[in-house]
């Protein structure tokens, strides 16, 4: 907080109305308080802003013979006390008068400026604060979405266990499980002997529409017997109610050989 006799000091500075012992003592208290040096700037500013406001004007050629006229009238003159040394001494008070309202109007503004840029930027927080509670109901609402779509989904698989029809290879098991929404499904089997070098073995889908089991395509176990394999009906599926694995020529075959049947279930 700046002084009010420094306050005043600094509008007659910028006007150049104190003495040389004044404005040296005042430059020395400018150097200390860095909010008094503010100041002098605005008030320079605000100076050089009046200062251009005043348009210049050639004064009239018989001004001068009337003030020497006026001199000569006079019988004496008297001299008024302290620094007041004319009857324009008055000016650089009215200056500073002027300067102090501009400043307190310049204070004001950017007191009223202030409190709205933030009142702004907590409009602007709470605005943040809000979009990210709707992003995170938005991610949550998408991953209870996304759940209950799987949920209904498992709902729809068709999961069928086949048993090992093979005297020789009884531990063989197989699992289906079967999307009818999509038309696909999966396939694992094991313990399932390898066939001989010229068969293969082939799924079939049973569907009661259908006279005929629906092939599901050839597929090929490994060492110990084991496979995972994504497969597909080659006809559309209305009801899968059994599956069935046969053994057939190299490459598969369009119908099932019912003696050569392996693994079967529901």
């Amino acid at each position: 907080m700046i002084p009010e006799r420094l306050e005043e000091n600094a509008a007659l500075y910028v006007l150049s109305a104190l003495s040389a012992d004044e404005a040296r003592a005042f430059e020395s208290e400018m150097d200390r308080l860095a909010e008094l040096r503010k100041l002098v700037a605005e008030l320079r500013d605000a100076a050089d802003a009046l200062a251009g406001d005043v348009a210049a004007r050639t004064p009239p050629a018989e001004l001068k013979a009337r003030i020497l006229a006026q001199i000569d009238r006079e019988q004496k003159v008297v001299k008024l006390p302290g620094r007041s040394s004319g009857p324009v001494m008055w000016l650089p008070w009215a200056l500073a008068a002027c300067l102090a309202v501009i400043c307190g109007m310049l204070n004001h503004q950017t007191s009223a400026l202030r409190d709205q840029l933030s009142a702004q930027a907590n409009r602007v927080s709470e605005l943040n604060q809000l979009a990210d509670a709707l992003r995170a109901q938005t991610n949550e609402l998408t991953r209870t979405v996304a759940a209950l779509q799987e949920t209904n989904r498992i709902a729809g698989l068709r999961i069928a266990m086949l048993n090992s029809l093979l005297a020789d290879s009884p531990k063989a098991v197989g699992v289906s499980l079967w999307d009818n929404e999509r038309q696909d499904g999966v396939f694992v089997v094991q313990n399932l002997k390898p066939p001989p070098a010229d068969k293969d073995y082939q799924l079939w889908i049973i569907d009661p529409k259908y006279k005929t089991p629906v092939d599901a395509g050839v597929f090929h176990v490994d060492s110990k017997g084991n496979v995972r394999v994504e497969f597909k009906a080659r006809q559309p599926i209305a009801i899968a109610s059994q599956f069935a694995v046969t053994e057939e020529r190299k490459g598969g075959s369009p119908t099932p050989t019912v003696s050569s049947t392996v693994l079967a279930g529901g």
